[in-house]
């Protein structure tokens, strides 16, 4: 196996722990490794408030985004990247799909209120970074920006990121 090989299936491996603390951090459950369900049984509205998972992948293609459009559910984009100081960071790509549409929003980051609620947020390293955050609840929907200054944003991007790569138990805050 080559060293690009191994990198990608551990980067792979990475986007999946991502997923499945996701879930736990939420009000969601995996079926299978790609889709988030809400905890609350199979009515139709909690299918219309699934989340369909990419781990690994990155939404690129207007095809993709027509296509969730079409299925008229959200589709989040999930990766495991390393920073310079080789450190992993879960990184997120929205496809919000509203009014029959899908906007794209990437290089989202996680964030954790004190509360425990779990947002997704611009990175502020990103030059197109917009102001649109979005709260994980029954579906994700669009939220206003939820820290108060700077050290609250970096405690809970913080908090997220332990979570969201943390190895084994439950990670649901209590």
């Amino acid at each position: 196996m080559t060293k690009k090989e191994t990198k990608g299936r551990a980067s792979y491996a990475g986007a999946l722990l991502i997923c499945r603390n996701l879930a736990q951090l939420t009000a969601y459950e995996m079926v299978g490794d790609q889709i988030m369900m809400p905890d609350n049984g199979g009515s139709q509205t909690s299918i219309s408030q699934s989340l369909i998972l990419m781990p690994g992948v990155r939404l690129a293609s207007d095809e993709m985004a027509r296509g969730i459009a079409k299925l008229g559910t959200t589709a989040i984009g999930v990766r495991c990247l390393h920073s310079p100081d080789a450190q992993r960071v879960a990184d997120f790509t929205v496809l919000f799909v509203a009014n029959g549409n899908a906007e794209r929003f990437a290089a989202m980051r996680a964030w954790i209120d004190q509360d425990g609620g779990l947002y997704l947020i611009p990175d502020e390293d990103t030059a197109k970074a917009g102001d649109t955050c979005f709260k994980f609840d029954r579906g994700l929907r669009k939220a206003t920006r939820p820290w108060t200054d700077d050290a609250d944003r970096q405690r809970g991007l913080a908090e997220a990121m332990v979570l969201l790569l943390a190895e084994g138990a439950d990670q649901r805050p209590s």
